[in-house]
């Protein structure tokens, strides 16, 4: 991968500093011979490559010298200063090298006519040089210092997603060992009760293990495989409490295939019929409702028991710390940022924990 990512900062250079230098070539062709009455012998031809030559030299230091600043350091007052003290330098050397390298075609003669020319046309041919070198050394670090926020960027990306993915790793992991604990206490009651029984909720819890295992490596599940779930963990307390728990299904076929984050719903069904069974006129009744509401995936589950509020006097010593509702508040912050609703409070003669969640649009 290093030798992958140099080879494509070095084309990128490459590509850059010849097609720059050819436009530059173009537009000096266009100003010097094209639109004037100078005639373009080979003479002048060669002596225009060189001075285009001289100028890829010059730069070609600069590149390096440019280079090694940038590795000791980034503060932009002393990139600044390296910049206009480089192209200032630069100019002359590019005046100095354009006329030495020119030597072999126009003679010492020429060279010498060259160096006695006035100050002021001097001055002008090195203000020219320094201006064009000020461009190309301003165009570098721009990109340099792009490139380096383009790099930064997909590193605090990369970690983003890792940071993401090892928390919603935690979660689950807090969620899973929760649930297999009450069921493994459901079992435990039926083995002496009834044991044909008891062989159906293993099976039931099987295959509640079965899913966690498929979907431990997948983020989101179709909402339907989350209700077949659900149906097993339901399946297994059902046993357990008989006629004293009853459970209602209102799902939309339109909400099936939307998927959300596996093992998201199962803290609330849990906690439904853990403090419904406490709180509720028997048969607790459980409800759970799914609608596609234009573009907002509504999941609603409802049970018929009283909402004891912490400051309540009637507050339920047994009651939990909290930690699957903090879960599942920080597992959709953490999937859909902004683009979510829970709410989990008394409604319609019991306790409803409802979940909104808005789709991008597409």
């Amino acid at each position: 991968m290093k030798i992958r990512a140099l080879f494509n900062r070095l084309s990128l250079f490459w590509v850059l500093q010849i097609s720059g230098w050819t436009v530059y070539g173009y537009i000096y062709y266009l100003m010097n011979y094209a639109l004037s009455e100078k005639p373009l012998d080979l003479r002048n031809i060669i002596g225009f490559a060189l001075t285009w030559l001289a100028a890829f030299l010059v730069t070609l230091l600069l590149r390096e010298i440019y280079h090694r600043l940038f590795e000791h350091t980034k503060q932009l007052a002393q990139i600044a200063w390296a910049v206009l003290l480089g192209s200032a330098l630069g100019s002359l050397l590019w005046l100095l090298v354009d006329r030495t390298i020119s030597i072999p075609l126009w003679g010492m003669e020429q060279f010498w006519k060259w160096m006695r020319e006035p100050l002021f046309m001097q001055v002008r041919t090195a203000y020219f040089n320094a201006f064009l070198l000020l461009t190309w050394s301003a165009l570098y670090f721009f990109i340099k210092f792009w490139r380096e926020w383009s790099l930064e960027r997909d590193r605090s990306e990369k970690a983003r997603l890792l940071a993401n993915t090892a928390q919603l790793q935690m979660l689950r992991y807090q969620l899973n060992p929760h649930f297999l604990f009450n069921s493994l206490n459901s079992i435990r009651a039926l083995v002496e009760e009834d044991q044909n029984k008891a062989r159906e909720t293993i099976t039931e819890l099987a295959e509640l293990l079965r899913y966690s295992l498929t979907s431990q490596n997948n983020g989101d599940v179709p909402l339907a495989r989350e209700l077949e779930a659900i149906r097993h963990y339901f399946a297994i307390e059902e046993k357990r409490y008989e006629d004293n728990l009853e459970t209602i299904y209102e799902i939309e076929p339109a909400t099936e295939e939307q998927t959300i984050p596996s093992f998201l719903l199962h803290p609330l069904v849990e906690n439904a019929v853990k403090y419904g069974m406490q709180t509720s006129t028997m048969p607790l009744q459980i409800r759970i409702r799914t609608r596609l509401v234009q573009n907002t995936l509504e999941i609603c589950i409802w049970n018929s028991g009283k909402w004891l509020a912490e400051d309540s006097p009637q507050h339920l010593p047994s009651a939990g710390t909290g930690t699957g509702i903090t879960n599942i508040r920080q597992r959709l912050e953490t999937a859909y940022p902004c683009r979510y609703d829970f709410e989990i409070g008394p409604d319609e003669n019991g306790v409803s924990a409802c979940i909104r969640i808005r789709r991008e649009a597409r």
